[in-house]
């Protein structure tokens, strides 16, 4: 297509052969017709190759990886090729509603300043079949405080269909090998960058299948463990008190009269105080590097009264930790222990003095 489209669809692809059929041509019937469908195949070993080249249709840009380089490579090679000012980010075993696109367009349309567009989803099983739920989106909330939900507890946002301008895109381009958390940290960069548009209506039907990178694995716990780390580094750009002070507010009040050197530190006090323990040990360490800076002990001696007695106390230790109950049950077992040797003192007497009566 020459002319330039109003938007851009970005749709990384891998083994959807059983989908992606489906998912082209819920594009090709939308209501809204001036848009282009960026599809990357990754590799796939299944027929996904094939089912995509049956549409000649000029507005479908298909790229075919040789090899397998994972979702957010995907990702930032459609957010690089797009044409259009507007990007949306869509799955090709997912299924866009007939008013789709014509809803994210008018998402930025009504609301000029927003950095992007999320949408509640409907959930669909392997075989389109509704499956009578969805998932609902953290209505009445601001770009400030879902960054602070989602620093302190989990993803806030779902990224199928999310729709987001291209300039922002380009300049949250994911690590490439981010696989479990890739959505979660694009949504992050996202709100550090501005408000987003919560939508009220359901317009992805999200297929719920076996074998997602969401099933909860040996492979995507540790995964997990790995990308929470990377993804919290990314509250670093938060480098003055006032930002932090704008995303996380009466929190910030124990920390009044820090300086801005002393982002790192405040941002590890924070985490510490997690649910979620991988969070937590990010901000241990977060703190122990602060720490390395010369001077900086000293300076947080003086300013917040924090030693290293302080730093070594904050270590964070698993909820439900199994310590205690391993000590428990040793103390159990000595008890056991004891009175086993009591009772066989006293029948060895029992025994003793039996003998003696005959």
């Amino acid at each position: 297509m020459s002319a330039k489209p109003a938007i851009s669809v970005v749709m990384p692809s891998y083994n959807h052969g059983r989908y992606v059929d489906a998912c082209i041509k819920g594009f090709l019937a939308q209501s809204f017709q001036n848009f282009e469908l960026i599809i990357i195949d990754d590799a796939s070993s299944d027929d996904n190759v094939e089912q995509i080249r049956r549409f000649q249709d000029s507005r479908i840009r298909f790229l075919s990886r040789q090899a397998n380089r994972g979702v957010a490579a995907g990702m930032n090679e459609g957010f690089r090729m797009a044409k259009a000012d507007l990007i949306c980010f869509f799955a090709t075993d997912d299924l866009p509603e007939p008013g789709y696109l014509e809803a994210a367009l008018r998402g930025f349309d009504t609301n000029p300043a927003a950095v992007g567009v999320y949408f509640p989803l409907r959930k669909i099983g392997e075989s389109g079949e509704s499956l009578g739920g969805r998932v609902s989106l953290p209505s009445g909330a601001g770009h400030r405080e879902l960054l602070r939900r989602s620093f302190m507890g989990g993803n806030q946002l779902p990224s199928p269909g999310m729709a987001v301008r291209r300039s922002v895109a380009v300049e949250a381009l994911l690590p490439e090998g981010v696989s479990q958390y890739s959505d979660w940290m694009l949504n992050n960069r996202l709100l550090m960058r501005g408000e987003v548009v919560l939508s009220d209506a359901p317009m992805v039907a999200y297929r719920v299948a076996a074998g997602s990178l969401s099933g909860r694995s040996d492979a995507a716990i540790g995964r997990e463990a790995a990308e929470t780390r990377l993804m919290m580094d990314d509250f670093l750009s938060l480098r003055t008190i006032d930002q932090l002070r704008d995303v996380f507010g009466k929190e910030m009040e124990e920390f009044a009269g820090l300086s801005d050197a002393h982002v790192p530190y405040v941002l590890g006090r924070l985490a510490l105080r997690s649910d979620h323990h991988e969070k937590r040990c990010w901000g241990y360490e977060t703190i122990m590097r602060h720490l390395s800076t010369p001077g900086v002990a000293e300076s947080l001696a003086a300013c917040a009264g924090f030693t290293y007695k302080d730093f070594m106390a904050a270590v964070p230790r698993p909820h439900g930790s199994p310590v205690k109950e391993i000590n428990d049950l040793r103390r159990r077992l000595r008890r056991q222990r004891i009175i086993s040797v009591i009772l066989g003192i006293g029948l060895v007497a029992a025994i003793a003095l039996w003998l003696a009566a005959r």
